[in-house]
């Protein structure tokens, strides 16, 4: 669906390696831009090891799923000394991209000459996003933090009534912004159509949480089905052997057909229920809960028409869970040297243009050579430019096809 757009990704970790895949699965020529050299005892993304032989580049790449369908070229714009000349090999290959990615703390891009304002005078078209965890002004830009800070100050980390707040189980702020971002770009390549030309995308991590908390307001009471509760919920339950289940019944309908199908009628219209009530009530439950596996209690539960769902604790057991594979999230790959190798699928299903399978995950700089060559580098300028420590280019070119 994509395939005639180019987008050079500067970003590391979660957010930006997860847009730029989403935009990937769709088509898009996603070329990664990566360093020389391990980074501050980090690996090259959140999944290799930091300074990998060959081998092991090779064998996490196979496995992957973040940067498949990518390609990869290395080079060195953070060293001061070799900036100039690596500035004008990315100026060369910003001439004809759509999109530049980025997600550092702001002000960093422009140290490195890669930012907005440096590259649409390169590129009128160029539509630059950057994500950042505060965004690019306030009083917290020069903040460092990861997902639990950018969450933090957004109100929707707070517990109910008197309870004590929680950290999210995932990653909240580095998925939603991914999500954000490439929805963002798209947005920012259809209005280009219209104007010709390109523009500067602000993705603060923060802002796009605080978004979760639309149906949210200081100025209204709260309404009748965002009651604050204080003591345990019904949300997590533990079986007889151990396992978990997960319910969900804010409807009155879906909560009454559970407290009729575990025995419990006397609770069926205690849905709204407050204090010592509701936490007697669901102390209750949850001893209940007890007395059954969980396999047990789903056999009651699903054919009772309530909400409820097996908590799987791994990966691996949500890969075999059939409704996931069912919507294709489990992709079983041929790997030339690894073999079968199960990677995470695309969760959203086009009737004509599905998501597709292009290449594994590129091994560090695996395109160097050959996009160089393709912007009018001849084989001994690549040569010299990688001998002085500007590029880096793979190993072994052909250790992943």
């Amino acid at each position: 669906m994509l395939e005639r757009y180019r987008m050079l990704d500067l970003s590391r970790f979660l957010p930006g390696p997860f847009a730029s895949h989403i935009l990937a699965d769709w088509g898009m020529d996603i070329l990664k831009v990566e360093e020389t050299l391990p980074r501050y005892g980090m690996g090259r993304d959140s999944i290799t090891p930091p300074d990998p032989t060959p081998e092991e580049d090779a064998r996490y790449a196979a496995h992957n799923s973040l940067a498949r369908n990518k390609r990869s070229i290395s080079l060195n714009l953070l060293d001061p000394k070799l900036r100039p000349e690596s500035q004008e090999v990315f100026y060369r290959l910003v001439k004809d991209a759509d999109v530049v990615l980025e997600g550092y703390r702001p002000g960093v891009a422009k140290w490195m000459g890669v930012d907005y304002e440096t590259l649409k005078q390169i590129n009128p078209r160029i539509i630059c996003c950057s994500i950042s965890g505060y965004g690019q002004e306030g009083p917290y830009v020069k903040r460092p933090g990861h997902d639990g800070q950018f969450v933090a100050i957004t109100g929707l980390m707070g517990g109910r009534g008197d309870a004590e707040p929680r950290q999210m189980g995932v990653a909240l702020a580095d998925v939603s912004s991914a999500l954000w971002a490439a929805n963002s770009i798209l947005a920012a390549l259809l209005e280009r159509e219209v104007s010709g030309e390109g523009q500067y995308i602000d993705v603060p991590m923060a802002g796009v949480v605080m978004a979760y908390g639309l149906t949210a307001s200081t100025q209204l009471k709260t309404p009748r089905y965002a009651l604050q509760r204080t003591g345990p919920g019904l949300g997590v339950l533990k079986c007889k052997d151990g396992q978990y289940i997960s319910t969900g019944n804010a409807d009155q309908i879906f909560w009454a057909n559970f407290m009729n199908a575990i025995d419990r009628p006397q609770y069926a219209d205690k849905r709204d229920v407050q204090g010592d009530e509701w936490s007697t009530m669901v102390e209750e439950v949850m001893a209940h809960f007890l007395t059954k596996t969980r396999d047990e209690w789903l056999e009651i539960l699903i054919p009772a028409e309530t909400c409820v769902a097996p908590i799987h604790m791994t990966m691996e057991e949500a890969f075999q869970d059939p409704q996931i594979q069912a919507i294709g999230m489990a992709w079983n790959l041929d790997h030339p040297t690894e073999g079968t190798v199960r990677q995470m699928g695309s969760p959203v299903r086009f009737s004509r243009t599905p998501a597709q399978f292009k290449n594994f995950a590129p091994i560090w700089g695996q395109e160097t050579r050959d996009v160089l060559a393709n912007a009018g580098y001849d084989a001994a300028t690549i040569d010299d430019l990688e001998a002085r420590g500007i590029i880096r280019t793979a190993a072994e070119p052909s250790a992943v096809k």
